[in-house]
């Protein structure tokens, strides 16, 4: 399929005044405009203090990029997620998990709106990520993250994922960060066996959580397209003894099954886990037949249990967000 270049009007209801670009990147050739995101990346400052907007029109970015740890406070935006799109398709065993990444974000601060990340290698190959972000920070807004075996890799620090599109198979939500899913579409885009994250807790466990994905007023269905006979999926496995996720507020489809969550391999790893459900609806949001593991338990008439997963507690507690121009909810969203 061809990916149509269209011209649009970008949405900016967020954002206060009017974005004067640092940088532009274009497929028209324009004067003074970069070819590629990595020529406009590779002019910007280094450990910036302001933010530095780069905009990306409309088109098919073929490139690997890369934000390195110096490249602080880099605002990548699109002409929409539909228009603008950066791929690549890098896949493991030929490379290491980390490094087949599309987009590869290290420089704290980075926001990303309206662009789509896509690893196109293909769902028969084996771990393909198109965004890994072991930035502190970083915020995406209305962007699509496109692969199938670990797609989105949250590896390290606070993120906000907000009103995104996320496809993807196995593990495809994985990594350490402390990352707040809020009013996104997770997709499941296979007819197998889906786990929708796969969350590898920073540290012992033995003081206040530090990481962990909490999932918030989102909706967990099958892509449109995908045959539904037989699709198994499962909110999570846990990567490591103890994973966190939180499942709250959120539509959850029927492709869920009634165990919800499933161990890894058969090492277990579920003694020290915490997953939360609270408040979900939806045919697979009934917990009466959940796994029978220490760590897991449906909170949904305990609020208190979950205002600290909330984006201003778990994420947002010295008001960094507020900086970024994304809209989110501090709080619980559903009375």
């Amino acid at each position: 399929m061809l990916f149509a270049i269209v011209i649009t009007s970008i949405p900016r209801p967020f954002v206060k005044g009017v974005i004067v670009y640092n940088a532009t990147v274009s497929k028209l050739q324009k004067p003074g405009a970069f070819n590629t995101v990595t020529e406009a990346l590779a002019a910007a400052p280094s450990h910036s203090n302001t933010k530095y907007y780069i905009h990306v029109e409309a088109g098919l970015y073929v490139e690997r990029v890369e934000v390195g740890e110096t490249l602080t406070n880099i605002v990548l935006v699109g002409d929409g997620a539909n228009v603008t799109k950066i791929q690549w398709n890098r896949h493991a065993p030929q490379y290491n998990t980390s490094r087949t990444a599309t987009l590869t974000v290290e420089g704290n601060g980075f926001i990303a709106m309206f662009i789509a990340f896509e690893n196109n290698a293909g769902e028969d190959l084996n771990q393909a990520v198109a965004a890994e972000t072991v930035s502190d920070r970083a915020a995406y807004y209305q962007c699509t993250f496109l692969g199938y075996q670990d797609t989105l890799y949250a590896r390290k620090g606070s993120q906000l994922y907000k009103n995104c599109d996320i496809y993807g198979t196995v593990d495809f939500i994985f990594g350490a960060a402390a990352a707040v899913f809020q009013s996104c579409n997770l997709y499941a885009r296979s007819a197998k066996t889906i786990t929708f994250t796969a969350q590898n807790k920073d540290g012992d466990g033995g003081g206040p959580v530090s990481s962990g994905f909490v999932i918030q007023d989102c909706t967990l269905t099958a892509a449109p397209g995908v045959e539904r006979a037989g699709l198994e999926a499962y909110l999570g496995r846990p990567w490591s003894e103890y994973s966190t996720v939180v499942v709250m507020e959120s539509f959850l489809d029927d492709i869920i099954q009634p165990e919800g969550w499933v161990a890894w391999n058969k090492d277990g790893r579920t003694d020290e886990l915490r997953y939360l459900e609270f408040r979900n609806r939806g045919g697979g949001a009934d917990t009466r037949r959940r796994v029978n593991w220490k760590g897991y338990e449906d909170v949904s008439g305990l609020p208190d249990k979950v205002r600290g997963f909330t984006v201003a507690e778990f994420i947002d507690r010295d008001g960094w967000l507020a900086g970024t121009g994304v809209p989110y909810s501090p709080g619980l969203m559903h009375n």
